[in-house]
């Protein structure tokens, strides 16, 4: 009882001090909006982000993070100068398909998830996080098989993903 205390007390602290840096306001409305909003926030997070036991969520490494976030960057910038071709050119359709991945974190499948949104040229329509699978809508040359429009987000997304490391 006295961790799960100590959980909340901490998450409390960390988006209090958030609120007040992003309110920039220590007025009397201003700390009890920031105080009521906190505890509610805290109070909606229980097994979300924590539990009796603990953090639900364990951190990815650091190095882990600035990599995927630089290679993410370079995708977005080729696939954006691809779309802009395929679309002038009308060389691809939209196709909608579904790809389980090999990640059972749900943080981890809402990264990738939202990686594929970023992306020009795919979008993600939906995320079950249960089951590992992620509907995706994406231009692709006419034929496509599956296996080829799941091994870009395998081979770019997911394999960086797929081994987290331990708190950062």
């Amino acid at each position: 009882m006295k961790r799960f205390i100590l959980l909340r007390y901490k998450l409390f602290l960390v988006l209090l001090v958030f609120w007040f840096l992003l309110m920039w306001d220590v007025s009397l409305q201003s700390v009890i909006a920031g105080l009521f909003i906190c505890a509610v926030v805290t109070e909606m997070t229980h097994n979300v982000l924590y539990d009796d036991a603990g953090y639900v969520y364990h951190a990815i490494k650091i190095r882990t993070i600035l990599v995927y976030v630089v290679f993410l960057f370079i995708e977005i910038y080729k696939a954006s100068f691809a779309y802009v071709y395929n679309l002038l050119a009308h060389h691809y359709e939209p196709v909608v398909f579904d790809i389980t991945l090999d990640v059972e974190d749900a943080v981890l499948i809402g990264i990738i998830s939202n990686s594929i949104t970023l992306t020009p040229g795919t979008i993600t329509i939906d995320t079950d996080s249960e089951k590992h699978v992620i509907t995706v809508m994406t231009l692709a040359k006419p034929g496509a098989t599956v296996e080829e429009l799941e091994k870009p987000i395998r081979e770019k997304f997911e394999r960086l993903l797929k081994q987290k490391g331990d708190k950062a």
